[in-house]
């Protein structure tokens, strides 16, 4: 079994990667207080030409897979986990419904975010063009006109735009099928993302911060948080990547599920590292653990695979 990414992929998360650096982590404090994304973000993402990854080339879109997509994803959460979500919804969920659908997706291709709903849910990123709603085994399709949006100000994720949406009229479009599986490849990615970028921000302050005339790096207590993190998130990355390149993404679920658990553990500790810095806005490690929160929710993420286990048994 090879392991090894094919190289458009490492090309793609490493442009992704770099972007979230420069752009991302230096203004994601900023973002975070202003409770939206800086315009000079979201036309640097624009020029990345990454918002119709998914889509076909026939609507505009670059036609890459999951994986590509979660790649992304996983690197935007470790500079903004804000900016990282709205990506994810748009590029995974909202797209994979809208490509099987006959709308012009032209403003979408070109960033115009689009939003998902899943069933019995009312948060999602406000659309600029379109909302998919998560129906019983199928979906709907709202433009964006067509949807009530009520802002509201979060835990997590401030940047996001998240808003309680409701549609006001009749769909645009309807279609059948799960989309599900995508919205949880992508909480599962950002989960592991966001706490990657706790992670590394643990150790470079481990590195800074000295206790008894050495780097509290140098104590074994911090290297085993830093080594405990790192092999978790491995083996919850593994699980994410066997779920994108399945044909029907089996197993996001489980991938979400797992990665919820071991991004609220890890990032739990990495603010642990920093003792009482933590807790302030000074450093960054607080913002990736209130992303985490939101978007772990372990019990409904159990749920999910147990009824999905209980299907295949049936």
């Amino acid at each position: 079994m090879n392991f090894e990414l094919p190289e458009l992929h490492r090309t793609v998360r490493e442009t992704a990667a770099a972007f979230a650096r420069t752009e991302l982590a230096p203004r994601a404090q900023a973002m975070d207080e202003a409770g939206e994304v800086a315009a000079p973000v979201e036309k640097a993402l624009a020029d990345l030409d990454l918002h119709g990854l998914t889509l076909p080339e026939a609507k505009g879109g670059a036609e890459l897979d999951a994986l590509a997509y979660a790649l992304v994803v996983e690197a935007l959460a470790a500079g903004s986990p804000s900016v990282a979500w709205r990506f994810a919804v748009h590029a995974g969920p909202a797209a994979a419904a809208l490509a099987q659908t006959e709308l012009d997706l032209g403003a979408m291709a070109s960033g115009a975010q689009a939003s998902f709903l899943r069933r019995g849910a009312r948060l999602a990123p406000a659309p600029a063009s379109w909302l998919v709603v998560e129906g019983e085994g199928g979906f709907e399709v709202h433009a964006a006109d067509a949807v009530e949006a009520e802002a509201r100000a979060t835990t997590g994720l401030r940047a996001a735009g998240l808003a309680r949406l409701a549609p006001t009229g009749a769909p645009a479009a309807t279609g059948e099928g799960a989309v599900r599986a995508w919205d949880d490849l992508g909480r599962a990615a950002l989960c592991l993302g966001a706490a990657r970028g706790a992670l590394d921000a643990a150790v470079a302050y481990s590195k800074e911060r000295k206790q008894f005339g050495r780097p509290i790096s140098a104590f074994q207590a911090i290297q085993w948080k830093i080594a405990d993190g790192v092999t978790e998130l491995e083996a919850a990355r593994l699980l994410m990547l066997r779920a994108a390149v399945t044909p029907r993404l089996e197993g996001a679920d489980m991938a979400a599920a797992m990665a919820g658990q071991v991004a609220v553990r890890v990032c739990s500790e990495a603010l642990q590292v920093h003792g009482g810095y933590g807790y302030t806005a000074e450093y960054p490690v607080e913002r990736p653990l209130r992303a985490v929160r939101m978007l772990a929710q372990p019990d409904a993420a159990r749920a999910s695979v147990a009824a999905d286990s209980r299907a295949a048994a049936t």
